[in-house]
């Protein structure tokens, strides 16, 4: 068989075409004989440059990555690098973890992933619901003691239609629960319907929608408070309202909240704010289940064992900067070819790998931040949500950058508070990611034209521009094309399998087109050295 100048096999009848449609399995089994008939494991035995890989934070979306990540053990390419934000760094930690050569091991996260469930990483909505029957249940035992004191007194409450005055209290608490911002804009739509000169002010504009939902909403609760009138008999509730005691406890609350409002209007608001916040505390999932099962699932002896490089990012949440974590020492890392030896020297040794990685996962609003070393760390994604620069910066040649979210506008609806956090966050992943390619296009341009003029190919050259030296850094982007079923909060299930698949395909693709780069790539050898004045431009985006 011939090679060429470098040794490589001369290309094979591989082609980037997506795979047929089919189960995992027999994709996977089509896309390894295309690999064999490319002779990819002699391409990248005779390939010199180092490959990193980029994996974007996602949280329930990760089973996408561990798609992408079996496809590269499946065409047998190693992986001399892998950064990883929240989900992505446990997704690197795993597949390094599992593999004693450059060449990782999915399999294990891949399991992980199809057995995955929310309850498994700690996300539980039931306890919120414990949270409630406490509110119900001291709430009941309140309102009990205060009838039995008022019986005391000579006062007593006889139900006489007991099953329908249960029955209305029943509605008119779901009522005020699901439906309380719909009730008041029935009587803002009142108001401003005979008040010309308040339209006028206010810009008032109906809404049909919200008035017809304000309007069910008013029914159903003022109908139940009827009702419950009614069934408590209305003659003998307002006689038993009238005795002394409720009639100076009315009073006395009445006066109470006036006189709040009038010389301390933030008391009673700040009080509420301390007494709600209290079974939320930072986040609204504790971070055990999801420790516990790392600790199963990942050795961290292995990890640190592994020739693979796995560098994540966490966020000190008091100070802010992006605190590097990696399986590797600094002095490991900064002898590795084409490393910024004062880069590696900012990566720090965590001690507890697997708690670092559950730090880097604490995804805000959804996880507790996790105490660590005297400080408070949360999840990296948010100052390093698709960690390219440390790839760079760590002597990445070629890059697979591994993103969740699709290029395009689409994107899942947004119904809650935690979907508007996740939206937000999503957004910041966005805007960084096109931030730092952006950047790397600009440098590639850079060292492109310069290697024009000099006839030469754009990994061969580095740009010095005064404030630092830059070499061509190749990239391909993975990512699906339309939103992934799974959400953020969402682990497991068929949403899962179906983002495996996904990935595994689009991986597919990009490995191919990869493959084909590096037959006729040149890393190896000197590189030609051309000292060029940045523009202010340039000095600002690197």
């Amino acid at each position: 068989m011939s090679r060429d100048r470098k040794g490589a096999v001369p290309p094979g009848p591989l082609t980037a075409d997506p795979l047929p449609a089919g189960s995992l399995p027999d994709v996977r089994a089509e896309f390894r004989a295309r690999m064999d008939a490319a002779h990819a494991q002699d391409v990248w035995a005779h390939f010199d440059g180092r490959i990193g890989v980029v994996l974007a934070g996602g949280g329930g979306r990760g089973a996408y990555e561990a798609g992408v990540l079996l496809a590269f053990q499946d065409a047998r390419m190693p992986t001399h690098l892998i950064t990883g934000a929240s989900i992505g760094g446990i997704n690197a930690a795993s597949f390094a973890a599992h593999s004693q050569s450059f060449v990782g091991n999915a399999e294990p996260l891949l399991r992980t992933w199809t057995r995955l469930t929310p309850l498994a990483v700690g996300v539980d909505w039931t306890r919120y619901a414990w949270k409630l029957a406490g509110i119900v249940i001291a709430s009941a035992g309140i309102g009990n003691i205060a009838e039995i004191l008022l019986q005391k007194r000579g006062m007593d409450f006889t139900l006489q239609h007991p099953l329908t005055t249960w029955a209305l209290l029943a509605v008119i608490g779901f009522a005020l629960l699901y439906a309380y911002d719909s009730i008041p804009y029935f009587g803002y739509v009142v108001r401003h319907q005979f008040n010309r000169a308040r339209r006028r002010r206010d810009g008032f504009h109906l809404d049909p929608r919200k008035a017809l939902r304000s309007i069910g909403a008013n029914v159903m609760l003022w109908g139940s408070v009827g009702g419950l009138l009614v069934s408590l008999g209305a003659l003998n509730f307002l006689k038993e309202l009238m005795h002394p005691v409720i009639g100076a406890t009315v009073v006395a609350g009445v006066t109470a909240s006036i006189l709040g409002r009038t010389f301390a209007p933030r008391f009673l608001p700040s009080m509420l704010h301390k007494f709600f916040r209290v079974p939320f505390r930072r986040g609204l999932f504790r971070n055990f289940d999801r420790t516990r099962l790392l600790r199963r699932t990942i050795s961290e002896k292995k990890l640190r064992a592994s020739p693979i490089r796995v560098v994540f990012p966490v966020t000190d949440v008091n100070s802010g900067p992006a605190v590097f974590f990696s399986n590797a020492s600094a002095e490991d890392l900064a002898r590795d070819p084409g490393a910024e030896p004062g880069f590696a020297a900012e990566v720090a040794d965590p001690g507890d790998m697997i708690l670092a990685l559950v730090a880097t996962s604490a995804l805000p609003l959804a996880f507790e931040p996790i105490q660590f070393r005297g400080r408070l760390l949360a999840d990296g994604g948010l100052v390093a949500t698709q960690p390219i620069r440390p790839a760079v910066r760590l002597g990445a040649d070629v890059l697979l950058l591994v993103s969740m979210e699709p290029m395009g506008p689409k994107r899942h609806p947004v119904k809650t508070f935690v979907d508007m956090g996740m939206r937000a966050l999503n957004i910041l992943v966005m805007q960084n990611f096109m931030v730092d390619q952006k950047t790397l296009e600009g440098i590639n341009a850079i060292c492109e034209g310069a290697a024009a003029s000099l006839g030469m190919r754009p990994e061969e050259v580095a740009v010095d521009l005064g404030i630092r030296r830059y070499r061509y850094i190749k990239s391909f982007t993975i990512c699906p094309a339309e939103p992934l079923d799974a959400t953020i909060l969402e682990f497991g299930g068929p949403a899962a399998e179906s983002a495996i698949l996904r990935g595994y395909r689009d991986a597919s693709e990009q490995v191919a087109n990869f493959l084909e780069y590096a037959r006729t790539a040149h890393y190896g050898g000197p590189k030609r050295l051309l000292r060029l004045e940045a523009v202010p431009e340039a000095r600002a985006a690197i």
